[in-house]
């Protein structure tokens, strides 16, 4: 009797939802985009496509991209 449970869906639902969290639903992120005078509020993709970043900038969006993914932070 082999007691194998498969968890790979569920592991597969908190990554997504972690990243999801820490790109859409992400506060610093969201304070960072909000003065877009595109309106992608909180749109993170379309804010690295749309700027020209500087080091500091980028190194913000890492610092804010990884607390998010964490969720002891």
């Amino acid at each position: 009797y082999n007691m194998y449970i498969d968890i790979s869906e569920a592991v597969i639902q908190e990554i997504d939802s972690r990243i999801e969290n820490a790109t859409k639903y992400n506060g610093e992120i969201f304070r960072l985009t909000e003065l877009n005078e595109y309106g992608n509020h909180g749109d993170i993709i379309k804010y690295l496509q749309e700027n020209k970043l500087d080091t500091d900038q980028l190194q913000d969006i890492l610092i804010y991209f990884i607390q998010g993914l964490n969720r002891e932070v």
